[in-house]
């Protein structure tokens, strides 16, 4: 479809239309998810700051706090609340899967009766699970007489598993199941962690001192990620076109002019670990680095090619075609090639070492026949 364009033409066929139509759905995509966690992470330093604010904030009756049985408000969550009244122990439930401290246990949830006669169900501590998992290690019962009790409110908690109370075990805190179990009038918005008095002498880990923190950077770092790949979207759609433009404008000796520019920077640039590495295994450095194309490919199995280390390369004299031709052998050629280097000059050196002397005592025995020739026999019996 591009074959015989020239220039930036090519886009707009359809094939790269299509591809920017991609890569803007792409963008839009990952621009609402980035959106999305800019909003979590807005939410939740909204939370943290309204937790830090209600743990501050001076408690007040809980009567004031919730009116009537089913008032409660997001806000309240965590604030402080008193009431006076007893512990109704008959009514005490088990939380199951509560960790503390990477421990899992039971959070033991205990109902409040008021002196108005309504009941409030709260959170006295955690107990550790027995071995098995499925039974509190002990059921500490809530101590007996008038309290001044002071405890944190949550929200009426979303049903999980099954729900249902299960020999007095709950999955949850949800108040829709629990109240009418309860009694008839029980508080069925609202439920609360106690502060004080403190349970840890029935046993019981406390629940939360400090205001809880929900995580806020890693809602940013998200965003991030995700506008980070909307750019890589784009860089590579914009990479992708950049390459057909070069590819179907090769013969443009603008664009040629500019590919060898390319070139000379390349090849100005230092090596590099990869192009090291290529040279100490194959003995050569991809010509891509200098004249834009890839060096020849070595076939899987095939041994590397010799270094330029100094080596003597075997000359292979066994071919058929070299053996019927005469061969004028050099006095430094004895069945091998040298290649330059620092092993191949000194075998170089000790072969021409070798040849000049075999030249040299050649004309001292020439000269010598010659004299016994010419000597008369009292000179030749005086040699002898």
């Amino acid at each position: 479809m591009t074959e015989g364009l020239t220039g930036w033409q090519f886009l707009r066929t359809g094939r790269w239309i299509a591809y920017f139509a991609a890569a803007v759905v792409f963008a839009l995509i990952c621009g609402g998810l980035a959106l999305w966690q800019y909003d979590r992470g807005r939410q939740a330093s909204a939370d943290n700051h309204l937790y830090s604010a209600n743990f501050a904030a001076e408690t007040v009756p809980l009567t004031t706090a919730l009116p009537t049985l089913t008032s409660y408000s997001p806000n309240q969550v965590w604030r402080a609340v008193s009431m006076r009244g007893h512990w109704d122990a008959g009514h005490q439930y088990y939380l199951r899967n509560s960790v503390r401290s990477g421990e899992t246990g039971f959070d033991v949830i205990t109902a409040f009766r008021l002196e108005s006669g309504a009941m409030f169900l709260v959170d006295r501590g955690w107990v550790a699970a027995s071995g098995s998992g499925a039974e509190p290690v002990s059921r500490p019962q809530p101590p007996t007489g008038t309290v001044d009790l002071v405890a944190r409110l949550q929200a009426s908690q979303a049903k999980r598993g099954e729900g249902g109370v299960n020999a007095n075990q709950i999955e949850s805190v949800d108040l829709s199941e629990l109240a009418p179990v309860v009694g008839e009038r029980v508080y069925s918005a609202a439920w609360g962690v106690i502060v004080s008095p403190r349970s840890s002498a029935e046993g019981l880990a406390r629940i939360q001192a400090t205001p809880p923190a929900e995580g806020v950077g890693y809602h940013y770092s998200y965003m991030i990620q995700w506008l980070m790949f909307v750019l890589i979207g784009f860089f590579v759609l914009w990479r992708a076109a950049v390459r057909e433009f070069r590819r179907l404008n090769a013969d443009d000796p603008e664009e040629q002019r500019r590919e060898a520019e390319r070139v000379r920077k390349r090849a100005r640039k230092a090596f590099t670990d990869e192009e090291i590495e290529d040279e100490s295994l194959d003995g050569y450095v991809s010509l891509s680095r200098w004249m834009g194309r890839a060096g020849p490919a070595i076939e899987p199995g095939a041994a590397p090619k010799p270094a330029l280390t100094g080596t003597p390369i075997p000359f292979d004299a066994s071919d058929e075609d070299d053996q019927q031709k005469p061969i004028e052998e050099h006095p430094s050629q004895h069945g091998h090639v040298l290649v330059l280097g620092a092993s191949g000059s000194r075998a170089g050196e000790d072969e021409h070492a070798e040849t000049d002397s075999r030249a040299t005592d050649a004309p001292e025995s020439a000269e010598s026949a010659a004299t016994s020739q010419n000597a008369g026999p009292d000179e030749a019996d005086e040699r002898r």
